[in-house]
């Protein structure tokens, strides 16, 4: 069961510079580090960009103490995310408590330029005509096996360049008589890149669930509803991603990969009835929102698409 964190919130008077940051890592032996960027994003927390050289962190670790440096420096020179210094790091990041507190002033900040819907104001894909058919054939696929084709088809989704942290979001909005619509779901590009298989799976799911939870009962947020949601089609009923995400290393560059489709849809194979999905089950209920319809009553979480 997902509990909420709440705690006590630290003293702010020892804050730390990039510069005091990038310092104490090199000291601690992280002297691969040449950058350290805070950034006050809604979710993720930390990454490691530029070929392994620029470190991104949530604006909270500017009070980190002294442990919480020592867990980056080990998240900065680990050779691989299975080793058990790796996990207790991550968990110490994590669940720093501060943390908790400074992403929920982040998404209060920007929750009414998320509320509004942006209509004809919505920047256009960024994606190339292949990517966006890849986008959408990945969608509809998703739809059909964990939602049980409960989503609209016609959700515009957008590949986004723009994006500097944030993997996604969902866009809510309403139509002119006033019923809810999904305005967007957006991804970010570098999502496509080679590597990020599980977290491009994971971040459409995550955005998937807000749609369904913000058609289906209004709600636009983490709350009971959507993690409900996450954990019934199979992503993490989390706001935060602690996993490392590759990224371009310049902002300029270019992504033109289309990553591979599930195996179900290479082959040809309908959605529902591939080799790794088994038999369907329908429910018996209905729900308020007429875009959902009636369909799967539970879904297993499945095996990420390859890279």
């Amino acid at each position: 069961m997902l509990r909420s964190l709440r705690f006590s919130r630290p003293d702010h008077r020892n804050v730390l510079t990039p510069t005091d940051f990038l310092r104490a890592l090199h000291v601690r032996g992280a002297r691969r580090i040449r950058r350290v960027h805070f950034r006050d994003n809604r979710s993720t927390i930390w990454s490691l960009t530029c070929d392994g050289t620029v470190l991104n962190v949530h604006a909270a670790y500017r009070a980190a103490p002294d442990p919480l440096l020592d867990a980056f420096a080990t998240l900065a020179t680990a050779k691989t995310t299975r080793s058990r210094a790796w996990r207790d790091a991550t968990d110490r990041v994590r669940n720093w408590p501060a943390l908790a507190h400074a992403l929920e002033d982040a998404r209060r900040r920007h929750a009414d330029e998320r509320a509004e819907p942006r209509g004809a104001g919505i920047v256009p894909c960024c994606g190339t005509p292949r990517q966006r058919n890849y986008l959408r054939r990945l969608y509809d696929y998703l739809n059909h096996t964990r939602f049980g084709g409960r989503l609209p088809d016609d959700i515009p989704l957008r590949l986004s360049r723009r994006m500097r942290t944030a993997l996604g979001h969902m866009l809510p909005g309403a139509d002119n008589a006033g019923d809810r619509r999904v305005a967007e779901i957006a991804l970010n590009v570098d999502l496509l890149l080679p590597g990020n298989g599980a977290e491009r799976l994971d971040t459409l799911l995550h955005e998937m669930a807000h749609a369904a939870d913000y058609l289906e009962t209004g709600a636009r947020g983490h709350g009971a509803s959507w993690r409900a949601w996450a954990r019934r089609i199979g992503c993490r009923p989390t706001t935060l991603y602690d996993r490392p995400v590759r990224f371009r290393r310049r902002r300029s560059d270019p992504v033109s990969r289309v990553p591979p489709l599930p195996p179900a849809l290479r082959l040809g194979s309908s959605a529902e009835s591939g080799p790794e999905l088994g038999p369907s089950a329908h429910a018996t209920g209905s729900f308020a929102h007429p875009a959902l319809q009636r369909s799967h009553d539970s879904v297993k979480r499945r095996s990420a698409p390859p890279g």
